[in-house]
């Protein structure tokens, strides 16, 4: 009975350290899946800010280089313009990679207040992520190219 309730938590244990590993949260031990959430964050946190110069530095260099006019798009994510946007709460809902572990998906929800109109909305948006080199970079598609 004792080996049997032994082997059980060293399963369990096991399992949880697994699942811990997967979601990029275990000390020293950053998975893609921790990596790409943050990211994820550190990106709607510099949109927050109207940080548009370090919103662009998440792209690949080659994007940066073919849309020099990057930071100033970027003013226009939201769909609603940078002087009346205040964004208050950022989500990252989930991150999914597909099966080669090069590409991933990252859903947010973000609460903002539309200013002088006092509407509160939240707006979802999906962050493509492609692996470049080792680094995660924005796909260019998910923020420039929104559909209108």
């Amino acid at each position: 009975m004792k080996k049997l309730l032994a082997v059980l938590i060293l399963l369990a244990a096991g399992a949880g350290g697994a699942y811990l590993m997967s979601e990029g949260v275990l000390p020293g031990w950053p998975g893609d899946k921790a990596v790409v959430k943050r990211k994820s964050h550190r990106f709607l946190e510099c949109l927050k800010f109207k940080n548009f110069d370090e919103a662009a530095a998440f792209h690949t260099p080659a994007d940066i280089k073919a849309r020099p006019d990057m930071p100033k798009l970027l003013e226009n994510f939201f769909k609603i313009p940078p002087e009346n946007l205040d964004i208050q709460d950022i989500n990252v809902d989930f991150v999914e990679f597909d099966s080669t572990g090069q590409r991933a998906k990252a859903k947010t929800t973000c609460g903002v207040r539309v200013l002088n109109a006092k509407e509160d909305r939240r707006p979802e948006a999906v962050l493509y992520w492609k692996k470049v080199d080792g680094g995660w970079y924005l796909d260019l598609r998910t923020t420039l190219e929104r559909g209108g």
